[in-house]
């Protein structure tokens, strides 16, 4: 109730602030551009859903200062209303895999360890950021994505809002620092250039020609050298590994290697890119210097667990137990530090979720009815990105963006079979007019 209290307050001088600015009719046409705009992302909660995860990398920019409410709660907010009208107009049903059982052992030790956690406070706000914001992506797909081109929206919109950040910090070329997005963040560049890349490469381009591919050779361009640029390591080092993978599972793509390659070759050196950047990718032919102070947040994480298997030291209890709670914050490794908050049996329970959701894209690649489609390999290449980052950077609501990849297969799942029973039904209804004719002829 305070927060609604103090967010309404905010609202209302942060409107009088503007209102007192302009005329009456500029506010009228102010007013009716938000409110339908409102209406749209909520109509199209989809792409809100893809906002809803590239809001980070915006809302630090300093020209959004002035805003009266955190944008990823406005955001997230706006998302849960889209699934709530979907819900209450009886369109959609919200019916959760059987997979996400194993999310109970993750929550049942998150709400234990608050009675034992050293900071309560802190504690608390991770387990309400899981709840309230971190489960909008865990659930949301399920209502949201009702077909196959809903689930292709949200992805378009990803690509492009991180070619749109991409594009935002090429002014930064040329400097003396790592390319950052509007919030000041390197890895985060990093990693929505290489989400953007990876959905170009496996959702659009196995479905066109080579002249309509080579038409986005400077998108794909520009979203390199905002990866190079950003001196993310492991984004690059994933980023590459997907795309070649994804190369694999559509051969007529190594045409495109062998022309990206030769044309990266000679335009990359007459690009500006800082120095900066390169000094950290080089870093990774060294892997202990790569990792920097990550050894030691690991090592600690390995301390915590083996010290405390069974239960943790707590939620939120790795940053208060560490020596410099600024650096040492959580250990970059979401299995160290769900084993070293919450104990053995969360670490199992992630663990298991990944695998399931391994388990479950894998089946349907082996599907020849499923391989072909473009969303399966798209999948598939997004849940080894979001993977390996969870194996090296962010704690477990930094990883909103994981833990919704990790429901796509079931999603996929979920339309396949609804189309099979449209599908069987249609053939059905056919099959029992071809026998009431033929029983009328005969």
């Amino acid at each position: 109730m305070a927060f609604v209290a103090d967010f309404a307050d905010r609202i209302e001088s942060h409107g009088l602030q503007i209102l007192s600015g302009i005329g009456p009719l500029k506010a009228v046409l102010l007013l009716i551009g938000g409110l339908a705009a409102f209406y749209l992302l909520v109509r199209h909660a989809e792409i809100t859903l893809a906002l809803f995860f590239l809001i980070g990398l915006i809302k630090g920019d300093e020209r959004l200062a002035s805003m009266p409410a955190d944008l990823t709660v406005v955001v997230g907010g706006t998302v849960l209303l889209g699934v709530c009208v979907r819900l209450i107009s009886g369109k959609r049903e919200l019916a959760l895999p059987r997979e996400y059982l194993l999310y109970l052992p993750l929550l049942t030790m998150m709400v234990l360890s608050l009675t034992y956690t050293p900071d309560l406070a802190g504690g608390v706000d991770k387990t309400l950021r899981f709840l309230c914001l971190t489960s909008i992506g865990i659930v949301s797909p399920f209502v949201l994505f009702d077909s196959v081109a809903r689930l292709k929206n949200f992805l378009i919109a990803m690509a492009l809002g991180g070619l749109a950040i991409a594009i935002n910090s090429l002014a930064m070329l040329g400097g003396s620092n790592r390319l950052v997005s509007p919030s000041g963040l390197n890895t985060e560049l990093g990693a929505a250039s290489a989400i953007a890349m990876i959905v170009i490469w496996s959702l659009w381009f196995p479905e066109w020609p080579f002249i309509k591919r080579a038409l986005l050779y400077p998108v794909l361009g520009v979203l390199g050298v905002a990866l190079i640029g950003s001196g993310g390591r492991f984004a690059n080092v994933s980023a590459v590994l997907c795309l070649v993978l994804g190369t694999f599972l559509c051969r007529k793509l190594f045409v495109d290697v062998a022309v990206i390659g030769g044309l990266g070759a000679l335009l990359l050196p007459l690009i500006w890119i800082p120095e900066a950047s390169f000094e950290y990718l080089r870093s990774l032919t060294h892997p202990p210097q790569a990792m920097g102070t990550r050894n030691d947040l690991m090592a600690l994480g390995v301390t915590m667990f083996s010290d405390h298997p069974f239960f943790g030291v707590g939620i939120q209890g790795f940053r208060f137990l560490s020596p410099n709670p600024l650096t040492y914050n959580y250990p970059h490794n979401l299995i160290l530090e769900l084993g070293s908050e919450l104990g053995v049996l969360a670490a199992f329970s992630f663990v298991a979720i990944a695998a399931c959701a391994f388990w479950e894209i894998w089946k349907q690649l082996q599907d020849p009815g499923q391989v072909r489609h473009s969303t399966v390999i798209t999948v598939f290449l997004l849940l080894i990105f979001v993977f390996l980052d969870a194996m090296v950077s962010g704690d477990i609501n930094d990883l909103r963006f994981m833990w919704f990849v990790f429901g796509l297969p079931y999603v996929l799942r979920t339309l396949q079979a609804s189309r099979t029973v449209i599908v069987l039904n249609g053939f059905g209804s056919e099959f029992a007019s071809a026998g009431g004719d033929s029983a009328r002829h005969g």
